[in-house]
Parts: C-alpha cells; structure tokens; sequence
C-alpha cells in the first residue's frame, strides 16, 4: 500500500516530479499555471491516479504509458507537448508505480496491468468518444501494443520502443546479467508458490543505471520512491518475463504504428526493437531520434520526435473523419 498515495496528489507535493522539469525545454516544463488536473479511477481492487491535460475540442485522446521504474507524472513533459499542439492526453500510473495504490498488491500481475489499460480505454471511450491513440514509453511500448491488441477502440500505436520478453536475446539485455535473465527467471517459474509474494526494487534486475544519457536524470528516477524506487512483486517480473503476445506482430493490423525509437539508447538498443517491428503487419513507419537516450530528452531526436508523433495524429485525424 502505498501511503503517500492515500495522502497526497502530485499537485499537492513536490516529490521528484519538479526536479524533472529543467531538464526539458522550458515550453515543456510544468508550472503552477499549467498542471495537469488529477483524478482517481476505481477498478477492482485499485484506485489509479489519472493525470489529465485536457483540450476540449481535440478529437483524438492520447493515452500516455509509462514504462518499469516510472510513473504518469514522469510523462508530463509529453503530454504538455501534446496538449500545446491541440490534443487531449491521459497518463495513468501503472501499480505499484506513482500514486496508484491498492490493498492487494500480491494478485498484480502483468496481465492485469494490460486488462486495466484496456478498461481505461473503454471507459474513456464512454467519457467522451473520442479515438484512442496510445503512446508507450520503454517497457510500455509492447504493453501498449498488449493493450491495443485487446481493446477494438485503438485507432494508432506509438511506441519508442518494443521490448519483447518472450525473447531471451530481449530478455539478457534488459537485466543486468544472465544469471538473471536465466537463472533468475528459471527460479521464478519453478517456486512461484514460493517467491510471487516477494518485493524487489526494480532497479536490481534491470539496467536502470541506462534508463538516461544524463546521470543526474538519471540518479533522480533511480531514488524517486514514486518510481524506479518503487518495489514491485516477483509475480509481476515472473509474468513480464512470460508474456507474450496476444497477437503475433504478422497478423498485426488492428491500427497504424509509429516507431519512435531513440538512437543513443544503450538500456534497449534499436536492434532490439527492429526485428519485432519488421515483423508487423500493419502500415508502420520508423523514426530514429538522433542523439536521444532510453528516455528522450535530448535534441534533434526531440524535435522530431515531436514533428513524427504530431504527423501520425494528424494522419490519423483525418482518417477519422473520413469515416
């Protein structure tokens, strides 16, 4: 449980998300004029902190999926840029991260994360009808595409990356080492009677140390108890470790996708995603951000992360109202 959770929003604290901020462009920074407001959605057993940026006549809503070790908030930077070029974004914090919380963290697994996406989508659906685009960031790439090929309401996938455990290539580079991709995953898919129920910072069996090019960023995320600090179950790791997908990317052509990979990231290296994407049915396209880490903070690649994103919106956009 967690009990900042049950106390405060981020609007009422600083946390870590302010120190985030400078090291975004300062139109992207949040400030007490524009923050984004915050809600909590009730699903089963967890209450999930909702930030919304909102822009009434947008006709497209993008949901905002962060990856392992980060939260909605993390994201914000983003979705401001989203919301300055006109659309509407929702950045919810997976459990255990951010401000989500529950009373039983021992049932959460990594499906469990894909079917709360799935119901957020349709419950925004209800909200206000407007088309869903989902943008996943690192680990939330391939959860966005999980969630994409469950619901009938994504009309467009972003990803900067597809991290496809399922694959032990995949799976070796993003721990730290084999022994614990291997032995440590062996482990868990013998004992899970045993070990689920433990807890283990995310930061011990992932490269986290990578999860930036910039080591202040970077030592930020890692100490952020909201974040990479935030304990997690061995049964969600076990069933991250697992998943594969629901749709094999050869029948993929539920949607359009889009490809934001950076080109410096040595936590998820673009090799790693390539194969999955060429795999992919559905009409795709591929930007490399020049010069940007795992997490994309860096210029050009930040700029034309910005022009490709924007363009496959619009894209999108029209397409929608042709129908």
């Amino acid at each position: 449980m967690n009990s900042i959770a049950r106390r405060l929003t981020y609007n009422e604290t600083e946390l870590y998300w302010k120190n985030y901020q400078k090291f975004f462009p300062e139109e992207l920074r949040l400030n007490e004029n524009q923050l984004p407001s915050e809600e909590w959605w009730d699903w089963n057993d967890y209450r999930v902190h909702l930030d919304r940026m909102s822009v009434p006549d947008s006709k497209i809503k993008v949901i905002l999926i962060h990856g392992a070790g980060g939260n909605g908030r993390l994201l914000a930077p983003y979705a401001r840029m989203l919301q300055i070029n006109g659309y509407d974004v929702v950045s919810p914090d997976l459990p255990p991260y951010g401000l989500t919380y529950t009373d039983s963290l021992n049932s959460l697994d990594y499906l469990l994360w894909v079917e709360l996406l799935t119901k957020l989508i349709e419950q925004e659906i209800k909200r206000d009808g407007k088309p869903i685009v989902l943008l996943g960031a690192s680990i939330g790439g391939m959860l966005a595409y999980h969630a994409a090929a469950m619901s009938t309401h994504v009309r467009g996938l972003v990803v900067t990356t597809f991290v496809d455990t399922s694959n032990s290539k995949v799976r070796d580079q993003v721990a730290p080492n084999k022994l614990i991709s291997r032995l440590g995953k062996f482990t868990m898919d013998v004992f899970p009677f045993i070990l689920d129920q433990f807890r283990i910072s995310v930061s011990k069996v992932s490269r986290m140390e990578l999860i930036t090019n910039n080591s202040e960023l970077t030592q930020l995320i890692i100490k952020d108890p909201l974040a990479a600090d935030t304990k997690v179950t061995l049964r969600l790791l076990r069933t991250f470790m697992n998943m594969k997908p629901l749709i094999q990317p050869e029948s993929f052509d539920i949607c359009p996708v889009l490809l934001v990979h950076p080109e410096a990231d040595p936590m998820t290296p673009f090799a790693l995603s390539e194969p999955f994407y060429n795999r992919l049915k559905a009409k795709k396209e591929c930007v490399i951000l020049e010069g940007s880490g795992h997490f994309p903070i860096e210029q050009p690649g930040l700029d034309q992360m910005k022009t490709a994103v924007l363009s496959f919106l619009s894209e999108i956009e029209n397409e929608n109202c042709k129908l």
